[in-house]
């Protein structure tokens, strides 16, 4: 998670894990009242408060001192970034700095299971005014490097290729800019081979970030799961109610938005994805439902919100619980009454839009705890679809796996038609936590690496290669001899984990499905379907 504090010319801010300081971040390594920050003169100073873990500059620990443009700052395990949010004054970022920023979000990134995004643009020649108009966009977690008079790298935390912010497209084609852009994961496993990708994206002929359609990837249906879903969609995408996709992350969850939105009399008009966690708190309200010029410092001009580009089609808003209690409360009003207001005005404006909601997390447990409104999670509910994991369909993973090798064949030209017998036994028995976005970067990382015809053992990460969990739990393992399907094996395996968890937690569902680490929803699912209740 990033927090962006806006530093203000001599005024001091205190970082800790409790109030009184003036930002507080639930990290258990900071002490109460951590150190002490002062942007002066263009230089950030830094004072250690006495804490017990330390303060950290270019991995030094020290009581007090200035933080240098190439030097890392760390308070205890939370790492800082210092950008200019605001302004840019000639002078690009240093290689050094530059390729360090992007190494750090890369391996954040990698912990936390987020995306970052690269974007090399080209132009006839980036003045400093061109700079300075894209750096006036940047978030202040995000970061821009000239590369000589021609081609400047812009990297973007937290944010996919689908989800690029709409002016950097603006930009692109109100300027006649030439666009290359690699993200992680998909693109490159480290820093310096997202600029290397992004660069040669952008020698390839580029793309246009930010307004390209997403592309239906991935959509496989063999299982019987799979084919349930997918009837479902059929049978709903007629109407207008909202929908409510629930799964664990990399299921697939945009894909099934789309599927519903291509399916229904909508199909024609805009489809719009958002994924709420990426979005600043403060500007939510913004981008989602548009703001008049002068709504806040940096609105120069109207603009238009998601629902009002997306009149008359879908809106996808992806990871909904990480919406804050304002915008959920904004959000619920749109729902009923089909109008919204923008940010600084006054009038009431009429959309037509269905709402697709999606999220990995417990919207139920929220609503207990007081994070999510009970009535929103109503009207979003309206209809609810459960992607299930991987793990739960492995009909589709030799197709899914087929598939992509083929794409990653047609994209890149690799020499792999077709996977080694051993290969394939691998991917059978992995039992994919990442799921289907985790099989797709494993092949298209095999197909980049395979030097013949077949992907072989090599060629896959470690992880893939060694024993499942399920294997290293259970002290047999799997017998050969065994009548049992792989199927049955694991149903098998997953019944009797579950069975412990609500023996551990007295039958309290929400309980087991905490052990477990599985939305409550799934877990009643399973518990029906394995006839636990």
């Amino acid at each position: 998670m990033t927090t962006a504090v806006a530093l203000r010319d001599g005024e001091v801010t205190v970082i800790g894990r409790a109030a009184p300081s003036d930002v507080i971040l639930d990290e258990r390594g900071l002490s109460r009242q951590h150190a002490r920050v002062r942007w002066e003169s263009g230089a950030l100073r830094v004072e250690d408060l006495g804490s017990t873990n330390g303060t950290f500059i270019d991995e030094v620990r020290t009581r007090q001192g200035v933080v240098g443009p190439d030097d890392a700052l760390r308070f205890s395990d939370v790492t800082a970034t210092v950008a200019l949010a605001s302004s840019y004054d000639g002078a690009p970022a240093a290689p050094r700095s530059f390729q360090r920023f992007v190494d750090h979000e890369v391996e954040r990134a990698r912990a936390l299971r987020r995306p970052v995004t690269l974007v090399a643009l080209r132009a006839a020649e980036f003045t400093d005014d061109a700079l300075a108009l894209v750096a006036s966009q940047l978030r202040p977690v995000d970061r821009i490097r000239s590369m000589g008079s021609r081609v400047a790298l812009v990297a973007f935390p937290e944010l996919s290729a689908d989800s690029l912010p709409a002016w950097l497209g603006a930009a692109v084609d109100d300027h006649g800019w030439e666009a290359g852009v690699a993200s992680f994961p998909g693109d490159a496993e480290d820093g310096d081979q997202l600029v290397t990708v992004a660069l040669h994206a952008l020698r390839s002929g580029g793309a246009r970030p930010a307004r390209r359609e997403p592309q239906a990837d991935g959509v496989v249906l063999v299982s019987p799961a799979m084919r349930e879903l997918h009837e479902m969609i059929r049978r709903v995408a007629r109407t207008t109610m909202p929908a409510l996709i629930l799964g664990e992350t990399g299921v697939g969850k945009e894909l099934t938005a789309r599927a519903l939105h291509d399916a229904s009399p909508r199909a024609a008009q805009t489809f719009k994805a958002l994924n709420c966690a990426t979005i600043t708190p403060t500007l939510t309200e913004s981008v989602l439902f548009g703001h008049e010029r002068g709504a806040f410092s940096g609105a120069n001009q109207r603009a238009k919100g998601l629902f009002e580009q997306a009149d008359g089609g879908t809106i996808f808003l992806d990871e909904v619980g990480e919406l804050s209690a304002r915008a959920q409360s904004a959000l619920l009003r749109v729902l009923e009454t089909k109008t919204l207001c923008r940010v600084g005005g006054s009038a009431d404006i009429r959309v037509d839009v269905r709402v697709v909601a999606a999220t990995h997390r417990d919207l139920e447990s929220m609503v207990d705890e007081g994070t999510f409104r009970e009535d929103l999670l109503y009207r979003l509910d309206a209809l609810t679809l459960q992607v299930p994991p991987l793990r739960d369909r492995t009909e589709d993973i030799l197709p899914l796996a087929h598939l992509f090798l083929r794409r990653s064949a047609e994209q890149w030209a690799t020499s792999a038609n077709d996977f080694a017998p051993a290969v394939l036994d691998a991917l059978m028995v992995h039992d994919w936590p990442g799921n289907v976005r985790e099989l797709k970067n494993v092949v298209e990382r095999a197909s980049a690496l395979a030097t013949s015809a077949r992907v072989t053992l090599n060629e896959l990460p470690a992880r893939v290669r060694a024993p499942s969990p399920a294997e290293r739990r259970s002290p047999a393992g799997p017998t050969p001899e065994s009548s049992a399907s792989l199927t049955e094996r694991v149903e098998a395996f997953e019944r009797t984990l579950i069975a412990s968890a609500l023996e551990t937690s007295d039958g309290n569902q929400s309980e087991a499905a905490r052990l477990l680490r599985v939305p409550r929803r799934t877990l009643a699912h399973k518990v029906k379907r394995y006839g636990l209740a």
